[in-house]
C-alpha cells in the first residue's frame, strides 16, 4: 500500500507539474507581448547561446571585464542636449534591467515528491554618474523581485526569498578613484565577475559584494597582447534571493566573520586566453584557479576552440569550515566546433575523490555543469555533450536553441555508496534584432535529471521561463 500511495502522490505531481507549464507558457507568451507594446513607447545558464566559438567566452575571458552598456536608448536626445554640461551630468548612465522568470522544479525520490515553483516580476535600476574632476565618480543599484505567482509550500526557488516573499535591497552602491583611463580603484558595494566570486546572475537578481578592488588593463586587445588584471578584500556578500549582505565566511557555511582576498590576471591575445586567479579566506578556504583558450580557423568553413580549466581548494589555518583539513581539486577540458551559427560541444571533468568541490560565491564555472545536477561530487568523472544553433541564417531572426547530455558517476567512499547520474537539457531562446525590442531576451529551459545510487533513483524536472528586457534611459 505504502507504494501505492507514493506512487499515486508522483503521479499528482507530475500532473501538476504539466499544468503549471502549460499555464506558465502561455504567462510568458503574454508578458512577452506587454513587453513588446511597452517598447514601442548570456551555452552558460546566465548567458545567452552563442552564434560562433568565439562568441563563447569562458568563464575566465570574462573576469574583470565590464559588462557592454545596452545597445537601445529609450530616450536619446536627453544625453545630446547636455554635452555642455560638466561631465559628472554629460556621462552619466541610468539602465533598467526588466525580469520576469518562472521556475518549476519537481524531485520526485522513494520518499515521495518536493516541488518548488514561482513565477516573480522584478529587476533593477541603475545610475552611475560621469566624473567629477576627471577623478571620481559613483553609482548605485536597486534589485528588487515580487511575487506573482508563489505557493506558500513550494519555497526555495531562487527566485523570491525562501519563504516566497518579495524583496528589495540598494545591491550596489560605489565610488570609483580613477587613477589611469585604464586602472580604477573601487570601494563599497559592486557587482565582481570571476570565476569563483561572481554574480551567479540565473535567477531574479545577481550576487553583489561589498569590499575593495583594483581593476586595470595594459595593451589593445584588436592588435595584440592584452592583460586585465584585479584584486582586492571582499568582505561580505548579498545573495542573489536575499536583501542583506553577510560575511563570506558565514556564506560559504563557516559561523565566523571573515572577508576573502582575491587577486588573479587574464592574458588575452587573438583568439588565445590564459588566466588565474586566486581567492584566500583566513581559516576558512583557499582556491586557486586557472583557465586557458585557444581558437582556430580550419579548413572548410569550420572553427574550432579548446579549453582547460583547473581548480584547487583547501583548508586553510583554523579549519573553520568543516572542522577538519581538507583537500580537493578539479580539473577539466572542453572542445567546440563550429560550421556558420551551430556548435558543437564536447567536456570532459574530473573531481578529487577526497572530497566535493565548493562554489561557496558564484555559480559553478566548470564546463560540465547543468541545470539542475553540478557534477562536482567527491571523485565524479562527468562528459558532456552539446549541439546548438542560431537560426538567423535561415530567417527566423534571434532565434536559437540548444541541447545538451550529461553523464557523471564516482565510487569514491567520500561521495558515498557508487553513483551514477545523468541529465538532458533543452534550451530555447528568441533576442529579436529589431530597434524597439533591443535587449530583449526571451528563454524556456527544460532539465531532466536522473541520480542512481543504493539502487535507488531520484528524478528530478524543472522548467525555466525568462523575459530579460535591458535598456538605458539615456
Amino acid at each position: 500500500m505504502r507504494h501505492d500511495r507514493d506512487g499515486a502522490e508522483k503521479g499528482r505531481a507530475d500532473r501538476c507539474r504539466r499544468r503549471r507549464a502549460a499555464a506558465a507558457l502561455l504567462a510568458a507568451v503574454v508578458a512577452a507581448g506587454v513587453a513588446g507594446e511597452a517598447a514601442a513607447q548570456g551555452f552558460q545558464q546566465a548567458v545567452p547561446i552563442p552564434s560562433t566559438t568565439k562568441q563563447s567566452l569562458t568563464t575566465i575571458e570574462r573576469s574583470f571585464n565590464p559588462a557592454p552598456p545596452p545597445a537601445l536608448a529609450l530616450f536619446p536626445d536627453v544625453h545630446r542636449e547636455m554635452q555642455d554640461a560638466p561631465a559628472f551630468f554629460r556621462d552619466a548612465r541610468v539602465e533598467l534591467n526588466l525580469r520576469s522568470y518562472y521556475r518549476d522544479n519537481v524531485k520526485n525520490a522513494p520518499t515521495g515528491a518536493t516541488v518548488s515553483e514561482a513565477w516573480a516580476t522584478g529587476g533593477w535600476a541603475a545610475i552611475e554618474t560621469g566624473r567629477l574632476f576627471g577623478l571620481i565618480s559613483g553609482g548605485a543599484v536597486f534589485y528588487g523581485s515580487l511575487p506573482i505567482y508563489a505557493p506558500p509550500d513550494f519555497g526555495n526557488t531562487g527566485l523570491l526569498k525562501p519563504d516566497q516573499q518579495g524583496y528589495a535591497v540598494v545591491g550596489q552602491l560605489y565610488g570609483k578613484l580613477h587613477l589611469s583611463d585604464s586602472l580604477d580603484f573601487i570601494a563599497g558595494r559592486y557587482l565582481y565577475d570571476t570565476p569563483f566570486l561572481g554574480p551567479q546572475d540565473n535567477r531574479m537578481t545577481p550576487n553583489t559584494f561589498y569590499g575593495y578592488a583594483l581593476q586595470g588593463s595594459l595593451g589593445n586587445p584588436a592588435s595584440g597582447p592584452a592583460v586585465r588584471y584585479g584584486g582586492g578584500y571582499i568582505a561580505a556578500i548579498k545573495q542573489r534571493d536575499s536583501d542583506v549582505f553577510v560575511s563570506m565566511a558565514r556564506a560559504a557555511g563557516a559561523d565566523v566573520d571573515r572577508g576573502v582576498g582575491v587577486a588573479g590576471a587574464v592574458l588575452t591575445w587573438g583568439a588565445a586566453s590564459l588566466g588565474a586567479i586566486e581567492y584566500y579566506a583566513q581559516d576558512i578556504i583557499n582556491i586557486a584557479y586557472g583557465e586557458a583558450k585557444y581558437g582556430v580557423d580550419l579548413p572548410f568553413g569550420l572553427d574550432g576552440a579548446l579549453a582547460a580549466q583547473y581548480a584547487d581548494q583547501r583548508s586553510t589555518g583554523a579549519n573553520l569550515l568543516t572542522g577538519s583539513a581538507f583537500a580537493t581539486d578539479q580539473f577539466a577540458t572542453r572542445l567546440q566546433l563550429g560550421y556558420r551559427t551551430a556548435i558543437l560541444t564536447a567536456a570532459y571533468s574530473v573531481v578529487d575523490p577526497g572530497f566535493a568541490m565548493q562554489s561557496p560565491w558564484s555559480a559553478n564555472p566548470f564546463y560540465t555543469d547543468s541545470l539542475v545536477l553540478s557534477f562536482q561530487r567527491a571523485g565524479e568523472n562527468a562528459l558532456m555533450f552539446g549541439l546548438s544553433y542560431d537560426f538567423t541564417p535561415i530567417g527566423l531572426d534571434g532565434i536559437a536553441a540548444g541541447i545538451q547530455y550529461f553523464n557523471g558517476w564516482t565510487s569514491a567512499p567520500a561521495a558515498g555508496a557508487p553513483l551514477v547520474e545523468d541529465e538532458w537539457d533543452f534550451r530555447l531562446e528568441w533576442r529579436p534584432d529589431w530597434k524597439p525590442l533591443s535587449g530583449l531576451w526571451l528563454s524556456a529551459r527544460y532539465g531532466l535529471a536522473n541520480t542512481f545510487q543504493n539502487n535507488v533513483t531520484t528524478r528530478t524536472d524543472e522548467i525555466r521561463l525568462t523575459l530579460n528586457w535591458k535598456v538605458k534611459l539615456y
